[in-house]
């Protein structure tokens, strides 16, 4: 049977992951998730814990728990009130092993998962300094249970990779199936958008669904964060970070590279916008983190009627805590699966914030293009979204090309490389009746099939059997 891998980000793939696992018959499929999220219960792990973003990653290991573990299932994918204080009772309820989650659980089962909670139970209340500061605090509204034993899992081990792998077991999912972090680290990685007219978006929560511009406490009561997007164009431009406060940050990095005494570095510290010298205590979590970075993503609006970005976007980037660009490796694992796969699939989703950021990693772009990979497969989105307002399937197609460009870019060393399209798309899965414009001439000379696949009655969906058999006929 053909091994599979599979691009995606986090919701939006999950539908199709029976259908990827009936393809490869359960035999070898693989899914590369992204670690760039800092919006919804995510983002107060990232705040006060550190550490990569884990939501994407849950999402994908709890939709491949087998029906056999429902009651595991329920327990991973269980969410908090909204109610800060109804959640934290909720919360202590799963600590201490009195929740009613845990009625279908043998004691031994229970006693497992438990410790991994009071784990991270006893780190946030190290880290909350209740007596000191309210800054601290976790926020325990709307948390994932997953998310929570998973970065307990984490803490514990010391790694993501055996972290995923210690849910998998305990889990039973299919040893046959991996779940991939395309960056194996246990620190955080945030992007940025650059758009065509010259700003900039820090952060993916950002980019994907803003928030308020200006949120004066931090970190804000729940009614103050996530509200829909302003009207004007005034305040929106408040979400950017212009070309001179990018200045400024970058100015204050090199001072700190400079400036080596002890007075020096308090000068350093007043000049970061983070009042929280944390030191050893924080772990991963560095001292100076960019202004933008710092605002409370935890309620987030997904909706379909967010408005666009002000200008197309032109390229995503990684950065550091400080804003500057750069450019992390893969994980290795993530490369030899590339490398030895029969089939890649870019899945639907978000194309600038779950696809793009696997693809500008070193090592990603060479292992597309060297791969002896028959088929890859690109499964164009039903409809545009924010970040693709005003996009066609050629221009979705040409962002994938950059990308994996940029990659191989930044690997020899800044040298300009131009590849064949259809070195890194062979086919272009699109829905019947396309609300996306398919320029079907210019992908032809490209060298890029284009294959049609029935809609889902009443929405912006593949009709999952007609998905199914068009992938089956071309991957086997």
């Amino acid at each position: 049977m053909p091994k599979i891998t599979i691009f995606s980000g986090g919701t939006a793939t999950n539908e199709l992951t029976p259908i990827f696992t009936n393809l490869s018959n359960c035999n070898n499929t693989s899914y590369v998730i992204p670690i760039s999220d800092n919006g919804g219960s995510t983002a107060e792990i990232i705040r006060v814990i550190g550490g990569p973003a884990i939501g994407d990653i849950r999402s994908r290991l709890t939709r491949l728990i087998p029906n056999h573990q429902e009651y595991i299932r329920e327990l991973l994918s269980f969410r908090l009130s909204s109610d800060p204080s109804l959640a934290k009772q909720q919360w202590n309820s799963i600590v201490e092993g009195n929740s009613e989650l845990w009625n279908s659980f043998n004691s031994s089962t229970k006693e497992i998962f438990r410790s991994f909670f009071v784990h991270l139970h006893v780190e946030l209340l190290k880290r909350s300094r209740i007596n000191l500061s309210t800054k601290r605090q976790f926020r325990y509204e709307l948390a994932n249970v997953g998310n929570l034993f998973l970065t307990g899992a984490r803490l514990f081990i010391g790694s993501l990779d055996s972290a995923i792998e210690l849910f998998c077991k305990l889990t039973d999912i299919n040893s046959n199936i991996q779940v991939l972090p395309c960056i194996n680290t246990n620190f955080t990685y945030h992007i940025s958008a650059l758009l065509q007219n010259g700003l900039i978006i820090t952060g993916q929560s950002q980019i994907s669904h803003p928030s308020e511009p200006q949120v004066e406490n931090h970190p804000p009561p729940i009614n103050k964060t996530r509200p829909p997007t302003p009207n004007d164009d005034l305040s929106r431009t408040n979400y950017f970070m212009d070309s001179d406060i990018q200045n400024v940050v970058i100015n204050e990095v090199e001072m700190n590279k400079k400036l080596r005494n002890k007075k020096s570095l308090e000068l350093i510290n007043n000049l970061s916008v983070s009042d929280d010298s944390d030191g050893e205590e924080s772990g991963n979590i560095p001292q100076y983190i960019h202004p933008e970075l710092k605002k409370s993503q935890l309620h987030f609006n997904k909706s379909n009627d967010i408005e666009p970005l002000l200008s197309p976007i032109k390229r995503i980037f990684y950065i550091s805590p400080y804003g500057e660009e750069i450019c992390p490796t893969a994980n290795s694992r993530v490369i030899s699966t590339i490398s030895n796969t029969d089939t890649l699939i870019y899945s639907i989703g978000s194309l600038m914030t779950s696809i793009v950021p696997i693809l500008v990693l070193k090592g990603i772009g060479k292992a597309i293009t060297t791969s002896k990979c028959k088929n890859k497969i690109l499964l164009l989105n039903g409809c545009l979204d924010r970040e693709t307002f005003g996009m066609t399937a050629y221009d979705f197609i040409k962002v994938i090309i950059e990308s994996t460009e940029y990659s191989l870019k930044n690997q020899n060393g800044g040298n300009n490389i131009h590849i064949p399209w259809n070195q890194v798309i062979t086919h272009l899965f699109y829905m019947k009746n396309p609300k996306i414009e398919i320029n079907h001439d210019a992908l032809y000379e490209k060298g890029i099939r284009l294959v049609e696949v029935d809609r889902a009655d009443g929405g912006d969906f593949f009709d999952l059997g007609d998905l199914e058999n068009k992938l089956s006929q071309i991957i086997s």
